[in-house]
């Protein structure tokens, strides 16, 4: 009964040690990995947006979460487009895509922000050579089909994923801009 105590409360120091050490890396590094996020986000935010539509962002918050950005040019009151983010589950993960598009439905600019495809096959629907298909596009146009969005070969589901995303978004904050 001794050699139990004993291994237990050995046992009992191991994962202290390991629980002090894991819980002072993660303050240690809190910080930088949320300024790392923010830095990614600005990066996006003027990738999706370019400066020649729109030079200023304003963010629409709900109960502090940020639902949108309105994308303004010079003194203008009136916005020249939004930015969202469009999120769907694909073939094994949720695709978080950060959309730019002006006030008529034409997109600006398309970044991938979050998946977890398939490597080699869906992840390839984070490169430009996919997703620049969708610049100068107007959300009523997009299908996938052989003359309009070509899918990424072997990942038809994650590319289906991608436009639907961005489609159904799309319709959703052009109904809702103005709420």
């Amino acid at each position: 009964m001794k050699t139990i105590l004993k291994f237990a409360f050995i046992l009992f120091l191991v994962n202290l040690v390991a629980a002090s050490i894991l819980a002072a890396t993660y303050n240690i590094t809190k910080s930088k990995i949320e300024e790392q996020v923010r830095l990614a986000q600005e990066q996006a935010l003027k990738q999706v947006m370019p400066e020649e539509i729109a030079d200023r962002l304003e963010s629409v918050e709900k109960d502090g979460v940020v639902q949108y950005w309105k994308a303004f040019k010079g003194n203008s009151s009136q916005p020249n487009g939004y930015i969202f983010i469009a999120k769907k589950y694909g073939y094994s993960s949720v695709i978080e895509t950060m959309v730019g598009m002006k006030k008529d439905g034409t997109f600006t600019g398309l970044r991938v922000i979050s998946q977890n495809e398939t490597p080699g096959l869906g992840v390839k629907i984070a490169e430009p050579s996919f997703t620049k298909q969708f610049i100068n596009r107007n959300v009523s146009e997009l299908e996938l089909s052989k003359n309009n969005i070509h899918a990424v070969t072997g990942a038809t589901i994650s590319s289906r994923a991608f436009l639907d995303s961005i489609k159904s978004s799309s319709i959703e904050m052009l109904k809702n801009k103005d709420e």
